[in-house]
């Protein structure tokens, strides 16, 4: 994997989430943070990519997120209406087709909490499109709107960066780091645990990347925390990013 040079840094906020778990059928079920095929998407989205175009080319970055404040979960249900081809006359007329009610587990802040937060970390080696990216996230310009996972649940973003390397440390593989990312079970050596575990560690199985046809690749094994710093050896190197008044974020990204 090439050097991390320019780094995109923002955060995702809104009210309320559904990253719908890749495995789950009968009832919807959902992350606690966007998957790496999701920040993709938040990112053609930015930039104007039409849906099915830019796997290829945005599989080429490097993405990192952290979740910044603690989520809970609420199951609804909901009644989704069939749209099969055959029902579209009927529905364009007015009439009622078969439909389906189906639990949808919702991403709610927790405690306080008034919005969900998600700091996403973003490199790319075309550094045309980078910058574009960052550009576009100063100005508060989205070509398409952003949702945190469903076109029902809008996200607002916020710049807080585009940071060159001397604007953040890296730190080497092999030595103790307090992620506050999602990290990959692919480049983690061991966890450093000695009295500062956080209170709850998550692992979870995602989507990582689209093949063919948007065919989902190989999921990835992640380990989270909600706001804790998670203490690990690493085999990749890790940053150290600085964001004024003495917020700091420890960032391993996604890719093997």
């Amino acid at each position: 994997m090439a050097e991390i040079e320019a780094v995109a840094v923002f955060d995702l906020t809104g009210p309320v989430a559904h990253f719908r778990k890749y495995y789950t059928n009968s009832s919807s079920l959902t992350y606690g943070f966007p998957p790496r095929t999701v920040l993709m998407g938040i990112i053609a989205a930015l930039l104007g990519m039409e849906r099915d175009s830019y796997y290829g080319l945005l599989d080429r970055g490097r993405y990192g997120v952290a979740v910044k404040v603690p989520g809970r979960r609420l199951m609804q249900t909901v009644n989704y209406t069939r749209t099969k081809k055959e029902d579209l006359g009927v529905i364009s007329r007015g009439g009622l087709v078969p439909g389906t009610q189906i639990p949808l587990e919702l991403l709610l802040p927790a405690g306080a909490y008034p919005r969900l937060r998600f700091r996403v970390f973003f490199h790319h080696p075309d550094e045309e499109l980078l910058a574009e990216t960052a550009q576009r996230l100063q100005e508060r310009r989205s070509h398409y709107p952003l949702y945190l996972g469903l076109t029902e649940c809008p996200a607002m973003f916020e710049f807080r960066g585009f940071f060159n390397p001397s604007q953040y440390r890296r730190l080497p593989r092999g030595t103790p780091v307090s992620l506050t990312s999602v990290l990959n079970t692919a480049l983690l050596e061991k966890l450093v645990l000695n009295g500062n575990a956080p209170r709850r560690i998550f692992r979870e199985r995602a989507p990582h990347s689209f093949g063919e046809g948007r065919t989902l690749c190989p999921p990835a094994s992640l380990l989270y925390t909600e706001g804790e710093p998670l203490t690990a050896r690493l085999r990749t190197d890790a940053y150290h990013f600085e964001f004024g008044e003495a917020e700091t974020d420890a960032v391993a990204f996604m890719e093997e």
